[in-house]
């Protein structure tokens, strides 16, 4: 079994990214009338616990390279991978490389489900056209002449 980072991982960079991404959502909700202040609540609440998330990997970045004599391993810095002119300038970073590949990771696993969601998508309206039912754009959505919930 292997052991990642902590506060590095998938998971993780996923709900910062999400925390980040909330205002931008809500925004678009308050410009429609749909927010309120609970929600505004939620959401700082959300990128508090993100910014800390961030601070804290940055914060136990510094201890670990001090314990290190300030001598980060450059074979784990993914600028490396490109070109050895970049890794020289580029900043010294342990973390560089596991977050590079939880970004990487993250970006096959969101690829995945959005194909997957594509093929199902469509697997559901070619079973509806051969069924005879209605088609609608979106199988999430009600159609136009449901009330809306």
């Amino acid at each position: 079994m292997f052991a990642g980072l902590p506060g590095i991982g998938v998971g993780t960079l996923f709900y910062v990214l999400l925390a980040f991404a909330m205002p931008f959502t809500e925004a678009y909700r308050l410009v429609r009338g749909q927010s309120s202040v609970a929600r505004w609540l939620r959401i700082a609440r959300q990128l508090l616990h993100s910014v800390s998330i961030v601070l804290s990997i940055m914060v136990a970045e510094r201890v670990l390279l001090f314990l290190l004599g300030q001598a980060g391993p450059e074979s784990l810095h993914p600028a490396s991978l490109l070109n050895r002119g970049l890794s020289g300038r580029a900043p010294q970073s342990i973390f560089a490389a596991p977050i590079t590949a939880s970004l990487l990771i993250l970006g096959g696993v969101l690829l995945t489900v959005e194909v997957l969601r594509i093929i199902s998508v469509a697997r559901t309206r070619r079973a509806k056209v051969l069924a005879g039912g209605d088609e609608f754009l979106n199988d999430a959505l009600p159609p136009a002449d449901s009330p809306s919930v």
